[in-house]
């Protein structure tokens, strides 16, 4: 949009302002409505106050004749504009004579008036701009400071984080190592106790070939206590190698469990190998009932959905506590094809083993039927009932169709 300025008040002039006859062009000059109305009332005051020319006052024809020339060629050039020079000084254009004193005076007054303001607006207008731009300069330097010290925070936070990450890595590494090495040393110190035995066994024996034919009664009792001792001492080492076997499935199992090599294989291993709590599944029909609870833990220990098949008939083994820990280990595990063994578990004849079976169906299902392991035989079928007919219902689903 084109922007002029009054030749009068040197007030700013759009064009629209000239479209819609706010203000005039005379010529090359524009003029604003306010010095327009101005002129207009100076030429209307100044008609009334005129009187008629005395007989000795010269003709008008004689007084614009005194005119200069370079004023009568400029009215020649633009005869549409409006005598502005002539009204500023006092001039009557119609008339060609000077107007009354009160009539310019008024008319100077006005422009006066319309330049101060003009003036005045334009001071005021650039001083709020400036006060404007160095507010609008201080909030962008306050913003860019405010999303600098977002960043750093932001930054520091995740050094921060990334520091607090590798120093809890490390140190369950150097929890792994010490744990695993403080197993070695106690292995180790009771392998070297064992082996002390055993010397001494020998050593007992070496003196019994040694004895006189009048001791050797004596001694072959002896002997015969040291071959028991011998005999509990093999035990021992025995004992201590299945031990070691199960530490050792162990930290294998826990490893697994810690790289996440288990929670997404598939039903084979690659290869044709077999997985690495194979080998735990003899000890679940070990004579032992501590070896069957063992190779129950390793197994659960595992988090492998595979063993769930192997550790279900494990909850009607003959020892209490090789069936609590079979329920106890498939409510860790939470997978939902145990539930059914787990169902027919809450009949167990042990109040434990039916507490175990029913903290794990809680576990898995989120449900609770209000079984309770210590109450009555009807009640507890009818909170047993109920677990079936939920697992009717919703089987489909839990198995994935």
């Amino acid at each position: 949009m084109d922007l002029f300025f009054c030749d009068i008040c040197n007030e700013s002039v759009p064009q629209s302002d000239l479209d819609r006859g706010m203000a005039f062009r005379r010529g090359d000059r524009v003029v604003c409505v306010a010095c327009d109305n101005a002129m207009s009332n100076e030429d209307e005051d100044g008609d009334g106050a005129a009187s008629p020319p005395a007989a000795d006052e010269p003709e008008q024809s004689d007084v614009q004749s005194s005119e200069p020339e370079g004023d009568a060629e400029e009215s020649a050039k633009d005869p549409e504009s409006p005598p502005i020079e002539a009204a500023s000084s006092g001039m009557n254009p119609a008339m060609g004579h000077p107007q009354g004193g009160s009539v310019g005076a008024k008319s100077r007054g006005c422009l006066l008036f319309v330049l101060v303001g003009g003036l005045a607006a334009a001071a005021t207008i650039n001083a709020y701009l400036w006060v404007e731009s160095d507010r609008r300069q201080l909030e962008v330097s306050d913003s860019i400071d405010l999303l600098s010290e977002a960043d750093a925070a932001s930054w520091k936070r995740f050094s921060d984080m990334q520091t607090s990450l590798s120093r809890q890595g490390q140190e369950k590494d150097t929890s792994m190592r010490e744990s695993f090495e403080t197993i070695n040393g106690k292995i180790d110190e009771k392998f070297a106790n064992l082996g002390n035995r055993i010397g001494r066994l020998e050593n007992a024996l070496e003196g019994l070939r040694q004895s006189s034919a009048e001791d050797r009664r004596i001694l072959e009792v002896g002997a015969t206590e040291a071959k028991v001792a011998a005999g509990l001492a093999k035990s021992g080492v025995d004992s201590m190698k299945e031990d070691l076997d199960y530490l050792t499935d162990r930290v294998l199992a826990l490893e697994e469990v810690l790289e996440g090599g288990l929670a997404g294989a598939g039903d084979g291993d690659s290869g044709g190998r077999q997985p690495s709590w194979y080998s735990q599944l003899t000890g679940l029909k070990d004579a032992s009932a501590g070896n069957r609870w063992n190779a129950v833990t390793v197994l659960g220990d595992t988090g492998d959905p595979r063993v769930v098949p192997h550790l279900l008939p494990m909850l009607a083994d003959e020892d209490v506590f090789v069936r609590m820990a079979t329920a106890r280990v498939l409510g860790d595990m939470g997978i939902p094809s145990a539930i059914p063994g787990l169902i027919d578990a809450l009949s167990d004849g042990q109040p434990a083993v039916r507490e175990a079976a029913v903290v794990a169906l809680r576990v898995i299902s989120g449900k609770d039927f209000r079984f309770d392991p210590l109450g009555k035989d009807a009640d507890r079928r009818k909170a047993q009932t109920s677990w079936k007919k939920w697992w009717e219902d919703n089987s489909e689903d839990l198995l994935g169709g």
